[in-house]
């Protein structure tokens, strides 16, 4: 039997740090519910999902000099199909026209999290009813 459930490790900065407190935080107001801290990167993850592809691929291309990843380990508890998402969504980037050094997994998860900080909490709201509850 799979295991439905993994730890992911987040490597951020200071400031990634931050964003992932600001998307919790604004998840949570969101969806008033108190929710894991993974289940906040797994909403993040399926709602960046729902990006157009060449949103999502100039956002990528960015995180490695945004000053978000770091040294500082940090881990969330996610099902394991929170992976697959982030892997179609670095199939889809790739596909879209341009060059450019293909993404990391830990970048999906840091984009994730920035765009989940401005979503609206209607999107959060119904993905997370859809995916989790």
């Amino acid at each position: 039997m799979a295991r439905s459930s993994r730890t992911y490790r987040l490597t951020l900065s200071p400031a990634g740090m931050d964003v992932l407190i600001d998307a919790h935080c604004h998840f949570i107001r969101s969806t008033r519910a108190l929710a894991a801290w993974g289940t906040t990167l797994n909403v993040a993850v399926h709602h960046l999902a729902t990006r157009p592809v060449d949103e999502v691929k100039a956002a990528l291309s960015g995180v490695p000099s945004s000053g978000l990843m770091g040294d500082q380990h940090h881990f969330l508890g996610a099902p394991a199909s929170m992976n697959q998402c982030a892997a179609e969504i670095i199939r889809a980037a790739m596909g879209a026209a341009g060059d450019g050094a293909p993404a990391e997994l830990r970048h999906v998860y840091i984009v994730a999290l920035q765009v989940l900080l401005v979503a609206e909490a209607s999107s959060i709201s119904r993905i997370y009813q859809e995916i989790v509850l």
